[in-house]
């Protein structure tokens, strides 16, 4: 199955296109709602700001590095008029293999010493990565008698960094905090069954493969009556319990103003980087007490977050 949605994926980006209008190829490492938001951004505010037709192609690669490979050889190839990959992994390898077309990279981890290393810059990015010390230094505010913290992580190179820096803040409130690394979604449920009968609570960075299950870990957070705590707005909409993080529609809006530019004429190269500073506390009061609910206020408020709560 997934061999044949690769060869209707490549054969849709292989369809001529006949009109003049630029080509924008935008590429998702895995879907879930995060992403859609972003894309969701990008597009409506892209069209918005350019004022005539973009011919859009929106493609997931399924958390397969050779399907991701090859649908960035195709936009490359095809000459698309600008390509946008989301997350760090996707930027990674659009920018070794794309050297001409311009790159608008959404919701990755590349600074501007990355850029500064490259042979031949063509990128721009948008970059929404919140160091996992701020994570963990909130999550200590709203319950400061955490104990025992359980990671859920993939297999992306971009996370493990993440992960070690998140056990060093947990050490330094005083909280043990086990990593668990899953391979794949069909994995997730078994692995996170393995969670210490000890664990008070689960954590997620901003994990693209992670935060597509996150209906299974919800599923096990319920079960087990521990917090879910996340990293981005869209797994908190759905199910997750609170998450510090961005709105992720606002990455895409952000990117597409970087976009217009260059549709403009101007270099990508010669664009800053976005760093997106305006943090929220995003809250679900499903499945969460009236005083837990008032304990993350209070901690957001106190640090100086916003918040968001729903229902």
């Amino acid at each position: 199955m997934k061999k044949l949605y690769t060869l209707i994926i490549l054969a849709l980006l292989s369809l001529p296109s006949y009109a003049a209008n630029p080509k924008v190829g935008i590429i998702m490492p895995i879907s879930h709602p995060a992403i859609s938001a972003i894309i969701s951004g990008f597009k409506e505010e892209l069209q918005k700001q350019y004022g005539k037709p973009i011919d859009f192609k929106v493609t997931d690669a399924q958390h397969d590095s050779n399907l991701q490979r090859a649908i960035i050889t195709q936009m490359r190839d095809q000459n698309y008029t600008l390509i946008v990959p989301i997350g760090t992994m996707v930027t990674q390898m659009t920018v070794a293999m794309v050297k001409q077309q311009p790159i608008v990279s959404l919701a990755a981890n590349f600074s501007e010493a990355d850029r500064k290393k490259l042979s031949s810059c063509n990128i721009t990015v948008v970059h929404d990565e919140i160091p996992p010390t701020r994570s963990i230094e909130f999550i200590h505010a709203v319950y400061p008698q955490l104990k025992n913290i359980v990671l859920i992580h993939s297999a992306d190179d971009k996370v493990f960094p993440e992960v070690k820096a998140s056990q060093a803040a947990a050490t330094q409130y005083g909280m043990q905090l086990k990593p668990i690394m899953v391979q794949n979604l069909p994995d997730m449920y078994t692995f996170a069954q393995s969670m210490p009968q000890d664990t008070q609570a689960i954590f997620i960075l901003k994990d693209n493969m992670i935060a597509s299950g996150i209906s299974t870990l919800t599923k096990i957070a319920t079960d087990r009556h521990i917090p879910l705590i996340t990293s981005d707005q869209g797994t908190v909409e759905n199910g997750a319990s609170f998450a510090l993080g961005v709105h992720e529609k606002q990455i895409g809006t952000e990117g597409a103003r970087l976009a217009a530019q260059i549709l403009a004429g101007k270099s990508a190269c010669s664009l800053p980087i976005k760093d997106m500073t305006q943090l929220t506390v995003f809250i679900n009061k499903k499945g969460l007490s009236q005083t837990y609910i008032e304990a993350i206020i209070a901690a957001a408020k106190k640090i100086g977050y916003t918040t968001e709560v729903y229902s």
